[in-house]
């Protein structure tokens, strides 16, 4: 063992010096600490404590110096305590070393005592001596010279099996990574097309790492704006999958069926539904039209409620519209399947279903339109797209459109009764002409044109439906009539009667906001002119006789067509029978209105009163039998007694021919016959 009585460390304390300070900065320091700065410090304070110290007074100072005094010794001893410690673990950790250096260079001293004895220490030598410990194998290895060229065999194999393995995992990898780019070209070309064909793709915005495809409207209502995006997952196969969402459940179609007398004579097409595996392209179209149609349908849906008085009728699954006792319109949103036209019928194009049904679509992307051009154009402010979507009219304009067409065959075919009945009657000179108001040109220079200029004439397009007729009675008795479609405030065909032909140049101005989706949409009367009568254009007798609605002072069409066919036919009755009392060239022979109707006169009082019945639309009691004209006398004539007595009489010429007086018998010879004294020709009691 060693001898541990010196031991080559020494650690002392820190010297205790003068507590005096040493410079100006530590005596700076010191004044900081202990009396708070030099501003704290003067002199009288100074004097005060020496002379304290003086008289053995304690002062504040004192008592700090004795505890840092204090303070200082404590420190002292600590680190006394800390320096036994210290040396006592580094005393410890030798004599350990010491004893594992004797141990292993006595166990040496066996196998070679002259290097293990310049190691081991003189007391443990002089104690046990050397060569007294020794070590031996306890068991032979069993690794052999054959064993460990079996192992390394083992070992080469197994990391021969290692790079096997490895190679069929790039092998695998880089054939899972081929078909993995196989499936990614197949969807990115999907994806391409539909890019390419002018959809909108982006980001689902739930699902940022999603690909998604717009095909909705962004002027849609809000439901249906919000939910036109469907994202575009990949198959298995690697085809899109276009996850539709609410429009997933299949293609639907908004469809228009015809009822008369409850059977069904004319319908929409469906078109077949798009199969699930047609190209993108052609599913996101599909997904576009379902949308839409069921937007359409949300919006005639809303808008029926409003239209009762007009027979319209809304349930769950159809909007009904009556158009009359025999005539209904169904309108429903059905799914497709197979191509269905089965009930299709374009015979009458303006009317049929196909016609309502693009004329529709038609209104509704034009309201599409007329959004973004309030929303983009009209207003500085942020846009409320909710205020910037107002109702739609399109059962209005519907509706409109079909009375407007029915009303104006009405009037067609009155007036082809009318002129036949008239020309059986002797009249010839009877025709007229019916032809559609053509649209004014836009008085814009194409510098000038605007998305406006482009509204105004699409809308005029849709709603500005405009007949013009024209009636010649007799050369002097002339009726210009003007059918028109009204949406707003009622829905109608109002028809304008003028005695002068109607002003083509301001036809344009008459309707004001002809946009079907705007409920502005009334025809202005104040603004319908005329045109004057030619100098040498003899007056017309109406005007004194039958006038109609002054455009000039009551500025009000006749609200319907049946309202213009009343007057048409009493207008055509004195007429006639003015024509009559001219041509019969007698002073003492007038036309009157009698009680019995308008009619002629003689000196002598006697009547005969002309009348129009049946004709359809309007007829006074005919139903839908055909035109009339009937001429009305009393007859005075000799029984066989000799005495006077009074015989009414009544003369037919129906359009059709089917009564009427003798051959070549007409209204002139018989009311000459009347007046003159004869009995005109054969008479019906």
């Amino acid at each position: 063992m060693s001898n541990i009585g010196g031991s080559p460390f020494s650690l002392r304390p820190w010297p205790i010096n003068d507590k005096k300070p040493k410079n100006l900065a530590e005596f700076i320091a010191r004044v900081n600490a202990e009396r708070g700065g030099f501003r704290n410090l003067t002199e009288a304070k100074l004097r005060d404590e020496i002379k304290a110290q003086e008289d053995g007074v304690d002062v504040e100072g004192s008592d700090g110096e004795s505890d840092s005094e204090e303070s200082d010794a404590d420190k002292s001893k600590s680190v006394v305590v800390a320096r036994e410690e210290i040396l006592r673990n580094i005393e410890i950790a030798h004599q350990s070393a010491m004893l594992c250096l004797d141990f292993v260079s006595l166990l040496l001293t066996k196998e070679s005592p002259v290097q293990a004895g310049t190691t081991l220490s003189p007391a443990l030598r002089e104690l046990v001596g050397i060569g007294t410990l020794g070590a031996s194998i306890a068991a032979n290895s069993n690794i052999t010279k054959e064993r460990a060229q079996d192992d390394l065999a083992i070992a080469t194999g197994w990391r021969l099996m290692g790079i096997s393995n490895m190679v069929d995992s790039v092998v695998a990898s880089a054939e899972k990574l081929e078909k993995e780019i196989e499936l990614e070209t197949r969807y990115w070309a999907d994806v391409l097309a539909v890019s390419e064909t002018g959809w909108a793709v982006c980001h689902i915005p739930q699902e940022p790492q999603t690909l998604g495809v717009r095909f909705g409207f962004s002027e849609s209502a809000p439901d249906f704006r919000n939910n036109s995006i469907a994202p575009m997952r990949r198959n298995p196969d690697g085809s899109v999958h276009l996850d539709l969402g609410r429009y997933g459940r299949g293609s639907q179609r908004v469809r228009v069926t015809m009822k008369r007398d409850g059977v069904i004579v004319d319908q929409s097409p469906l078109p077949a539904r798009t199969p699930d595996d047609a190209p993108l392209q052609e599913r996101v179209l599909e997904a576009r039209n379902t949308a839409f149609h069921q937007e359409l349908w949300y919006e005639i849906n809303k808008e029926a409620r409003t239209l009762l008085s007009s027979n319209v009728y809304s349930d769950a699954s159809t909007i009904t519209w009556k158009q009359d006792s025999r005539t209904e319109f169904i309108f429903t949103l059905e799914d497709l399947g197979e191509r269905d036209n089965a009930y299709e019928n374009v015979s009458n194009i303006k009317c049929s279903c196909t016609a309502y049904y693009v004329y529709m679509q038609f209104l509704l992307f034009q309201g599409h339109r007329q959004n973004y051009y309030r929303r983009s154009t009209l207003s500085h402010r942020v846009p409320d797209r909710m205020a910037m979507h107002q109702n739609y009219t399109i059962l209005r304009a519907v509706i409109a459109t079909a009375e407007y067409f029915k009303n104006c065959m009405a009037i067609v075919s009155f007036f082809e009764d009318l002129v036949r009945t008239l020309r059986r009657a002797g009249i010839t000179t009877a025709s007229y002409k019916a032809e559609s108001q053509p649209l004014a040109p836009l008085n814009t220079t194409p510098s000038r044109r605007n998305p406006k200029t482009e509204l105004n004439l699409v809308n005029s397009l849709l709603v500005r439906l405009e007949m013009m007729f024209e009636l010649s009675i007799t050369p002097e008795t002339t009726i210009f009539a003007r059918a028109r479609a009204m949406l707003m405030p009622y829905i109608g065909t109002p028809v304008g009667i003028s005695l002068v032909p109607f002003s083509t140049t301001t036809s344009s101005t008459t309707t004001t906001n002809p946009n079907p989706n705007n409920n502005n949409n009334t025809i202005n009367n104040n603004n319908i002119k005329q045109d004057p009568s030619p100098p040498n254009r003899p007056p017309n007798p109406l005007e004194a006789l039958y006038p109609p609605y002054d455009p000039q002072w009551d500025r009000t069409p006749y609200p319907s067509a049946q309202d213009a066919i009343y007057y048409l036919r009493g207008a055509a009755v004195r007429a006639a029978g003015h024509k009559l009392a001219a041509d019969l060239r007698r002073d003492d022979i007038v036309f009157t209105e009698t009680t019995h109707g308008p009619g002629l006169r003689d000196g002598e009082w006697r009547e005969a009163w002309l009348g129009l019945v049946g004709g359809g639309c309007g007829g006074g009691g005919g139903g839908e039998s055909a035109m009339v004209m009937t001429l009305d006398a009393h007859l005075r004539e000799r029984d066989g007694e000799g005495r006077e007595v009074v015989r009414e009489r009544r003369w037919m010429w129906s359009a059709d021919g089917d009564a009427g007086g003798e051959e070549g018998e007409n209204v002139l010879d018989v009311v000459c016959g009347i007046l003159g004294g004869g009995d005109g020709g054969s008479a019906r009691n």
